[in-house]
């Protein structure tokens, strides 16, 4: 049977995804019980999950929505000094699969996000990572 490049892609994505989600989950353990809670926003773990809609923006996978959802639900509006979006738009993979911080915002509308995002919220990342 021969698969298409689309195809192989998804494998890649998946296989790719799972190992570090592994790796993170590995290192996760390693740490001691006494530490601080985690940070809500792992950017590299939502990049990995936004990374799965690469060449289907206009209709992203539950995983990637998921992805999508929180990396612009999490402090958004907050007082952070650098709120999750804009650290999950820096991460290297999302430039390597082709995405930035304005396909992110295209997406949410479609994978059912309700708060208000607009022009402005890409422009908040300007200079703070």
């Amino acid at each position: 049977m021969e698969r298409s490049l689309g195809q192989h892609h998804r494998l890649l994505t998946t296989f790719l995804l799972v190992l570090v989600l592994v790796l993170i989950l590995a290192r996760a353990e390693a740490q001691s019980p006494g530490c601080k809670a985690p940070d809500p926003c792992d950017s590299q773990v939502l990049a990995l999950l936004i990374g799965t809609c690469a060449g289907d923006l206009d209709h992203p996978s539950e995983m990637c929505c998921e992805g999508v959802v929180a990396a612009v639900g999490i402090r958004l509006g907050d007082t952070v000094e650098v709120p999750c979006l804009c650290r999950v738009a820096k991460e290297p993979y999302l430039g390597v699969m082709g995405l930035d911080i304005q396909s992110i915002l295209r997406m949410y509308p479609t994978c059912d996000g309700v708060l208000p995002v607009g022009p402005g919220t890409a422009e908040a990342c300007q200079g703070r990572v």
